[in-house]
């Protein structure tokens, strides 16, 4: 989706609300598809020295597989933002987005908000029990933690150091 900023180009300083739909690809995050429902973003732009400011907020559905029991999962997600557009950005390096003519093209902010804004770990829901792999090995690891055995892992460093001490004795 583009948007025309061509009003807020001529009148700098000026508020122009915007709303509009975009529609994302899946994605692949570490071999995981991840899904978006059409993200909406809402807000105004404004023209300050030939670029152009958007402020507003971002909302979609993420669709994914939940990280514990391995079903499906959805989280809303809802990010405000306020990104600059510049003609002569470097996207690579500047921390604004490139645009030419007149219009701004919002699926490279879109994607970027939906990308950097997912849970670290996409859940069913908040007290998801897992599947019973993960049961089992939860389970195995709290026996083997309440065995009374205490790994030390400097202490073959301890006793190297004190057989150095010994021989410079």
């Amino acid at each position: 989706m583009e948007l025309d900023v061509t009003k807020a180009l001529l009148a700098p300083g000026t508020e122009y609300p915007f709303s509009v739909q975009e529609t994302l690809p899946p994605q692949d995050v570490y071999g995981e598809e991840i899904a978006f429902d059409t993200v909406s973003l809402a807000g105004v732009f404004t023209a300050i020295d030939g670029a152009v400011q958007l402020r507003g907020e971002m909302t979609t559905t993420v669709h994914a597989t939940c990280a514990m029991c391995l079903g499906p999962a959805t989280v809303p997600l809802t990010v405000p933002f306020m990104e600059m557009f510049r003609k002569d950005a470097n996207e690579l390096e500047d921390e604004a987005f490139q645009f030419e003519g007149n219009k701004i093209s919002l699926t490279q902010l879109a994607l970027t908000l939906a990308m950097l804004n997912l849970p670290m770990r996409i859940v069913c829901r908040e007290d998801c029990p897992g599947s019973n792999a993960y049961r089992t090995l939860k389970e195995e690891n709290s026996k083997s933690s309440s065995q009374e055995e205490t790994q030390r892992p400097f202490e073959a460093l301890q006793s190297l150091l004190n057989d150095e001490a010994d021989k410079a004795d």
